[in-house]
């Protein structure tokens, strides 16, 4: 009896496991996969405003070619985040998913004024993935989210490829929700978050005539944050500066001028650059150092020069730790002196070599602190070798 009892439990609970099958689950048709988002904030009526640029699967079908757009763009206001969000399905034939958005674009107002409910939705949401890329644009999202740009058949795609490369030019920094929401809860280090921007493209025209062509969204520079607000942005250079103290660069390649009146420049390449920073009490204040090292080689020559190869190679290392100590200076005494923003770590620096200090006299009052300690940037580049002629040969006879 207890044996066909067992046998029953056992059926019954093997049925209930494989006739569950997913209730939950959804077909590709019946939702509208977001690509990227866009969100602003109404000047005014105060609103929220949530552009999306959702995919057109059927668009993309090679056997039924169609001239539709493969992506469309869609917005929708609302008192709150949520509330705007969820009003696109008003005029959306399918169920809005999350999983697959690549980008979330920040507007400048939007940026401004509070970014609390952005961090607070994305991070809460299930559906939506951490490793997303966020980035601060300048205007308004909706008309990065809606340009078409780039090479891919999505937009969004273009826009969100741009952070894999952002090291080639090395003037931006690249940013995912998850170092955003990091930042955004640490007491030691303020957010700096990608930036976008829009310029047209130039076409070359007969007889040396320039024509623009349509906008393109160009990854470029950074947005500074205090808490929740952004306070403004910073130039290439000076992102390119902080990029590297916060180890967000370590590669680059620069034009470095051996000649400026006669306009001679060499581009070199730079890798494996490192940083130390370290700090020391003087007097009632901690002073910061930062040293910087890297080395590098000469890629492109195009003049003719007297000097020997090691003479040569000095001065381009010089030149270039002048160009490197610039750019990082520039970029400190922007966020330092102007916007008062501690995006460096500079905090977290004080916190771990002066701890009982910090608890004691600089935690309370940092951000008027800050803005008057000390910073050394002592730079080393060491060009290890040439990979052009010492005369190139252009110049040669």
């Amino acid at each position: 009896m207890l044996r066909k009892y067992l046998h029953s439990i056992s059926v019954i609970l093997i049925c209930c496991i494989l006739l569950t099958g997913c209730w939950d689950a959804r077909g590709l048709d019946e939702l509208a996969l977001v690509m990227a988002v866009g969100i602003d904030k109404s000047v005014d009526s105060d609103k929220f405003v949530v552009t999306v640029q959702i995919a057109k699967p059927q668009s993309q079908d090679k056997s039924n070619p169609s001239s539709d757009e493969p992506v469309w763009t869609a917005s929708a206001e609302g008192k709150t985040l949520f509330e705007a969000i969820r009003n696109i399905a008003k005029f959306s034939s399918r169920r809005v998913m999350w999983a697959h958005n690549r980008i979330i674009v920040i507007g400048e107002s939007m940026a401004k004024d509070d970014i609390t409910p952005i961090i607070d939705f994305f991070t809460h949401n299930p559906e939506l993935r951490m490793k997303t890329w966020v980035a601060v644009c300048n205007g308004k999202a909706r008309e990065y989210v809606s340009t078409k740009t780039g090479m891919e058949a999505y937009p969004a795609l273009s826009a969100s490829e741009l952070f894999n490369y952002y090291e080639l030019s090395a003037q931006s920094v690249r940013t995912s929700m998850d170092i955003l929401f990091r930042d955004f809860q640490s007491e030691t280090v303020q957010p700096f978050v990608s930036a976008l921007y829009l310029e047209p493209l130039l076409i070359k025209q007969n007889e040396g005539q320039k024509e623009k062509g349509e906008n393109q969204v160009v990854l470029e520079g950074g947005a500074v944050f205090l808490r929740t607000k952004m306070l403004g942005f910073t130039t290439p250079e000076q992102t390119r500066g902080l990029g590297i103290v916060r180890r967000n660069i370590s590669s680059a390649v620069l034009s470095v001028p051996t000649d400026e009146e006669e306009e001679e420049y060499v581009a070199v390449e730079l890798n494996s650059i490192k940083v130390n920073m370290d700090s020391k009490m003087q007097g009632d204040l901690p002073s910061v150092i930062i040293d910087v090292s890297c080395s590098g080689q000469i890629v492109e020559q195009d003049f003719s020069t007297d000097l020997s190869m090691d003479a040569f190679k000095k001065q381009v290392e010089d030149k270039t730790a002048e160009i490197l100590t610039g750019n990082i200076q520039d970029g400190i005494e922007a966020v330092q002196k102007e916007y008062k923003s501690d995006v460096l770590s500079i905090g977290r620096l004080i916190h771990i070599n002066h701890r009982d200090l910090w608890y004691s006299k600089y935690k309370s009052n940092w951000e008027k602190i800050y803005p008057n300690i000390p910073i050394t940037v002592n730079t080393t580049v060491k060009i290890e070798y040439s990979s052009t002629y010492q005369i190139p040969m252009n110049n040669e006879d």
